[in-house]
């Protein structure tokens, strides 16, 4: 019974060191990630997709400023385009 109380108590404070360890070790290890990433050359594909998402990213928030944009020059008639609307019942 005393062991298992004295290997409770240790599993315990091992418990609790790592926990309060973990936030520094992970951003140790995120920082030799991207210093490694960073190393890797451009034609790396997991670098090449990062650059992909990012312009991505850059053309999305243009597509949304245009459409805000073209959204505020039309108004808010709700009118609808019978030429769009009649493309769509031919489209089903």
């Amino acid at each position: 019974m005393r062991r298992i109380v004295i290997v409770g108590l240790l599993v315990g404070v091992g418990v609790l060191t790592v926990r309060a360890r973990l936030p520094k070790l992970h951003e140790r290890l995120m920082a030799r990630c991207e210093a490694m990433f960073e190393r890797m050359p451009d034609t790396f594909p997991p670098k090449k997709m990062m650059g992909g998402i990012a312009e991505i990213r850059a053309n999305t928030e243009r597509i949304l400023e245009l459409l805000a944009a073209d959204k505020q020059g039309a108004g808010t008639s709700g009118s609808v385009d019978p030429a769009s609307a009649e493309g769509v019942h031919d489209a089903a």
